[in-house]
C-alpha cells in the first residue's frame, strides 16, 4: 500500500510540475483540429479575427512586459558584477559567454538563410499582398540607422519610436531593348533622418548596460537603486508567470488563426517540420562542433570527456526544463570531473543567469523564419539587428521554460518583422525548448571547465597560502598560550615564596 501511495504522490507531483507543458500540448492539438474542422467552411476574415483574438491579446501582454524585463534584468545583472574581486574569473567566464553566444547566433542565421524553412509557408499564405509603396534602402544608410538607434538621444522617445532614413524618391519606368522588359528606375531627390513608431530596443539595451555598469563602479552609493530594479524584476516575472498560464488558450488561438489564413495546410506542416529540423541541426552542430572546438582551442584538451561526464546534468535540464532547477546536478558533474569547488560555485550560477546559447540558435532561426513566412527578404541592417538583439537577449533570459518566445517577439518587432505566425512555432516549442535547455546545460559545464583549466592551479596555491597562514596563526597562538602558562607558573612560585617568608 505504501508503495502505491508513493507512486501516486510522485505522479501527482509530476503532473503538477508539468501542468503547463501538458496543457500547452493539448492546446496545440486542439488548434490543429479546430483549423482542420473549420477550414472546409471557408470562414470569413471576421470569424478568423475572433478566433485569433485570444492569441493576439496574449502577445500584447507579453510585449507589455518586455520593456521592464529588459531594463530590470540587464541593469541588475551588470550592476551585480563585482569589478574589484573575482575579476579574472569573471573575465574568463564572460569572454566565453560572449564568444559562444555570437557563434550560436551566427550559426542560426546562416542555417536559416541557407535552408529557408519559412518559404513554403509564405507560398501557402492566402493573404499575400504586394505593397504599392517603393521599398528603397541604401546600404550605408542601413548601418547609419543602426548606429543612430544604438546611441539614443532621448531614452523616453526610444520607448515608442526608432530612427530611420526617409527618402524623397521619384519613380520612372523604361524598357530594356535587349530583354524587352519594363524596368523601374528610382532617383533619390533628398533624404533625411526621421522617426517611425516602434520601440528602439537597441538604444534601451545599450543605455541599460551603461546604467548598470555605472552602478557597479559605486556599489555603496547605488544599493537602493539596485534594490528597486531587483524588485521590479521580481514583480514583472510574477506577472509574466501568470500570463504564461494562459499559453494553452493562446496556443489554440494562434495556431488555428494562422492555419486558417493559408490555402495549403500541407505546405505549412512541411515548413514547420523544416523549421524544427533546422533548429535541431543547429543545436547538434553547436553542441558537438562549436562548443568542443572552442574548448579545445582554449585548453588543448579533449572536450568530449567533459561532455560525457556532464551528460547527466544536461538530461536533467531537458526533463525539468529549467536551468536553475538543475544547478545542483551541474555542481555534482563539476565535482565528478575534478574541478575546484570555489570555481564551479562561482561560474555555474553566473552562467545560468547570463548565458543561453542553445536559446540563441533557436531565437535567430525563429526570427528569420518569421520573416520568410511573410515573404520578406531581410536586408543587411535587419540581419545585424537580429544578431545583436539575439546575442544580447540570450544573455538575460531567465532560466524558466518558454521565455524565448518573449525575445522572439521583441526582436521581430525591433527588426520590423510581423510576428503573427509565432503561434505556429508554439506547436514544436515543447520539444525544442527541452533540447536547447540540454545544450545550455552542457555549455555551462564547458564554461566552468575552461575557467577551471586556467585558474585551478592558482586557486589551489591560494588555498595552500591560506592554510599556511592558518597554521602559523595556530602555532603563534599555541606559543603565546605556552608563554602565558610559564608566566603564570613564575608568578605562582613568587607568590608561594612571599607566603613562606
Amino acid at each position: 500500500m505504501g508503495r502505491c501511495k508513493f507512486s501516486k504522490d510522485c505522479m501527482i507531483g509530476w503532473l503538477r510540475d508539468n501542468a503547463l507543458l501538458l496543457l500547452t500540448l493539448i492546446g496545440v492539438i486542439v488548434g490543429f483540429v479546430l483549423a482542420i474542422a473549420i477550414k472546409p467552411a471557408n470562414p470569413s476574415d471576421e470569424v478568423i479575427m475572433w478566433i485569433n483574438l485570444p492569441g493576439e491579446l496574449f502577445m500584447r501582454a507579453l510585449l507589455c512586459a518586455v520593456l521592464p524585463i529588459i531594463v530590470s534584468s540587464i541593469i541588475t545583472a551588470v550592476a551585480s558584477l563585482d569589478l574589484k574581486t573575482n575579476t579574472k574569473m569573471s573575465a574568463l567566464s564572460f569572454a566565453y559567454m560572449v564568444l559562444i553566444i555570437i557563434l550560436a547566433v551566427v550559426l542560426g542565421l546562416v542555417l536559416a538563410l541557407s535552408i529557408k524553412p519559412g518559404n513554403s509557408f509564405s507560398e501557402a499564405s492566402s493573404d499575400e499582398t504586394q505593397s504599392s509603396s517603393i521599398q528603397y534602402y541604401e546600404t550605408q544608410d542601413v548601418f547609419a540607422d543602426l548606429f543612430r538607434n544604438l546611441i539614443t538621444n532621448n531614452i523616453v522617445q526610444a520607448c515608442v519610436q526608432r530612427v530611420y532614413t526617409e527618402y524623397d524618391l521619384v519613380q520612372s519606368t523604361s524598357t530594356n531593348n535587349v530583354t524587352n522588359k519594363t524596368e523601374i528606375d528610382i532617383e533619390v531627390l533628398s533624404k533625411s533622418v526621421s522617426y517611425s513608431s516602434g520601440t528602439n530596443y537597441l538604444g534601451i539595451l545599450i543605455f541599460s548596460m551603461a546604467f548598470g555598469l555605472a552602478m557597479s563602479v559605486e556599489p555603496e552609493h547605488t544599493t537602493v537603486m539596485l534594490q528597486f530594479f531587483n524588485a521590479m524584476k521580481i514583480i514583472i516575472f510574477k506577472i509574466l508567470t501568470v500570463v504564461l498560464w494562459t499559453l494553452p488558450i493562446a496556443t489554440t488561438s494562434l495556431i488555428a488563426g494562422a492555419l486558417l489564413k493559408v490555402d495549403d495546410l500541407l505546405d505549412v506542416m512541411v515548413s514547420l517540420g523544416l523549421f524544427s529540423a533546422t533548429v535541431i541541426v543547429g543545436l547538434l552542430i553547436h553542441t558537438f562542433f562549436t562548443i568542443p572546438l572552442v574548448y579545445f582551442i582554449w585548453t588543448r584538451k579533449n572536450p568530449f570527456v567533459i561532455l560525457m561526464k556532464s551528460a547527466r546534468s544536461s538530461i536533467v535540464v531537458m526533463v525539468i526544463r529549467s536551468s536553475i532547477g538543475a544547478m545542483p546536478e551541474m555542481f555534482k558533474s563539476c565535482e565528478r570531473i575534478g574541478m575546484h569547488e570555489k570555481i564551479y560555485d562561482f561560474v555555474v550560477p553566473l552562467s545560468v543567469n547570463f548565458k543561453k546559447d542553445g536559446s540563441a540558435v533557436f531565437i535567430a532561426i525563429s526570427c528569420v523564419w518569421l520573416a520568410q513566412t511573410e515573404g520578406i527578404t531581410l536586408d543587411a541592417g535587419q540581419i545585424v539587428t537580429i544578431g545583436i538583439m539575439a546575442s544580447a537577449l540570450s544573455m538575460c533570459l531567465p532560466g524558466i521554460p518558454s521565455t524565448s518566445l518573449v525575445s522572439i517577439a521583441t526582436i521581430a518587432s525591433s527588426a520590423g518583422i510581423p510576428y503573427k505566425n509565432i503561434g505556429v512555432l508554439i506547436a514544436m516549442e515543447w520539444l525544442l525548448d527541452a533540447m536547447r535547455g540540454g545544450v545550455n546545460g552542457a555549455s555551462y559545464v564547458i564554461n566552468t571547465a575552461i575557467v577551471d583549466d586556467k585558474m585551478a592551479s592558482e586557486m589551489r596555491l591560494v588555498d595552500e597560502m591560506h592554510a599556511t597562514e592558518k597554521d602559523w596563526k595556530d602555532t603563534d597562538g599555541a606559543s603565546i598560550a605556552m608563554s602565558d602558562d610559564v608566566i603564570d607558573e613564575k608568578n605562582l612560585a613568587v607568590a608561594t615564596e612571599n607566603t613562606v617568608l
